[in-house]
């Protein structure tokens, strides 16, 4: 009799430890995805925000500028050297990387066919490093031969882009680095079902586009509304979720709207919300993964709007 009280004892003992030990694991589970959801978003955030407030910015040169280049290409890489417009913006675009509402594109070699999130949207970004590596004659390091470089000229003659391989020690030098962001459909390989926000951008050692970077994991969504200064005030005056070249050259500021999912589901987690992001409504998942929106507004500082 004894030794049936101490087997049933023994058993409902190890019920409630295994049954802790489960929970305790789903609790770490939840807290894991959640904390990185929040790190990747936040990231992401940060990351496109110092883009934006960056863009159109060319060194010593005035942003908005035309700016000659010794470095031949075609297509994409052509496209991310005109410095003449700091960005470029593709409204809610298919798999294949082109706008629904039609409208322009980029080059075909900026995209990557059937792999672009769905109704999301793509930036391009045309800008200068934020430190020089010449500057009033003092050489800060030396060129990488194969990277890109805004040259300005001595004593005020005309800039150029070249190679860090036939970069000159005379006048200010600055990298370029132009790059084209968007949200691809899987992360490391196709049918991961991972969305992750992910860049292109000129190659190093020819006139074609390097292969893609994949930055952040878990970007689901990326929105961009455009502050529209339609009087000459610098103040925004509208937000333009497809905004002309016209408007984009009018831009103020720029709004980032993101959806993040976390990497992995959840177990015994549904999400039944929907999401409001820049005023479209992203309807309910109804799966594990936990989603949260990120927002930021940027000033457009380094647009041409600021000169004029």
């Amino acid at each position: 009799m004894e030794l049936l009280v101490s087997l049933a004892i023994g058993a409902v003992l190890s019920f409630a430890v295994t049954h802790f030990l489960l929970g305790s694991k789903l609790s770490f589970l939840q807290s894991d995805e959640l904390a990185r959801l929040q790190e990747n978003g936040a990231y992401a955030l940060r990351l496109l925000a110092h883009e934006l407030a960056m863009a159109g910015h060319l060194g010593s040169e005035i942003p908005g500028s035309g700016i000659a280049t010794t470095v031949d290409g075609g297509g994409c890489f052509e496209f991310l050297l005109d410095t003449s417009s700091p960005l470029f913006h593709v409204n809610d675009v298919s798999a294949n990387g082109v706008a629904a509402s039609g409208g322009a594109a980029p080059p075909a070699d900026c995209l990557l066919p059937r792999q672009h999130q769905p109704g999301t949207d793509i930036l391009v970004v045309r800008r200068a490093s934020g430190t020089a590596l010449i500057a009033a004659g003092e050489i800060r390091g030396a060129a990488d031969a194969d990277a890109l470089y805004l040259q300005s000229g001595p004593e005020g003659g005309a800039a150029v882009l070249r190679r860090g391989a036939v970069a000159r020690d005379s006048g200010d030098l600055w990298e370029y680095i132009p790059a084209v962001f968007f949200l691809r459909q899987y992360s490391r390989s196709p049918g991961d079902d991972i969305p992750t926000l992910c860049r292109k951008r000129p190659g190093r050692s020819s006139g074609r586009m390097a292969p893609a970077e994949c930055l952040v994991e878990g970007i689901e969504n990326l929105q961009l509304e455009f502050g529209i200064d339609d009087d000459g005030d610098l103040q925004a005056d509208r937000f333009a979720r497809a905004p002309t070249t016209a408007d984009l050259a009018r831009a103020v500021a720029a709004r980032i709207s993101l959806l993040v999912r976390s990497v992995h589901p959840v177990p015994g987690h549904r999400d039944t919300n929907s999401y409001l992001l820049a005023g479209s409504r992203v309807p309910a998942a109804g799966d594990g993964y936990y989603r949260r929106i990120l927002q930021a507004t940027v000033l457009l500082r380094n647009n041409p709007v600021f000169r004029w």
